[in-house]
C-alpha cells in the first residue's frame, strides 16, 4: 500500500500485522523502516492512489542507488514477488 501524510510525504507499508504498522518514507538518502502502532498509521496517514508497481520501483531504484537498511531491502523484495505472483496469476 503506497500511503501519504499531511506534509506530503509518500510512504510505501512494507508489514501491517494488525497491531504496528511499518513503512518505508521516500526521503533522501539511505532509506529506513519506521514503525508506529496502528491507531496513530490511521491518524497521520492516507492510502495514496499510486500505481504500487510503479511506487514499488521507484522505492526499489531509490534503495539500490541510496542505500536502504535490510529490513527495508527485504520488504520491498517481498512486496515485489508477492506483486508479481499476484500479476502473473490473473494473466
Amino acid at each position: 500500500m503506497i500511503v501519504t501524510n499531511r506534509h506530503r510525504v509518500t510512504a510505501i507499508v512494507i508489514r501491517h500485522d494488525g497491531a504496528t504498522v511499518t513503512l518505508v518514507p521516500m526521503k533522501g538518502g539511505k532509506l529506513s523502516a519506521r514503525r508506529l502502532p496502528h491507531w496513530q498509521f490511521a491518524r497521520d496517514w492516507r492510502e495514496a492512489p499510486y500505481s504500487l508497481a510503479h511506487a514499488l520501483a521507484r522505492f526499489l531504484r531509490h534503495a539500490r542507488q541510496q542505500g536502504a537498511s535490510q529490513e527495508v531491502i527485504m520488504g520491498l523484495e517481498r512486496l515485489e514477488r508477492r506483486d508479481r505472483c499476484v500479476v502473473a496469476s490473473l494473466i
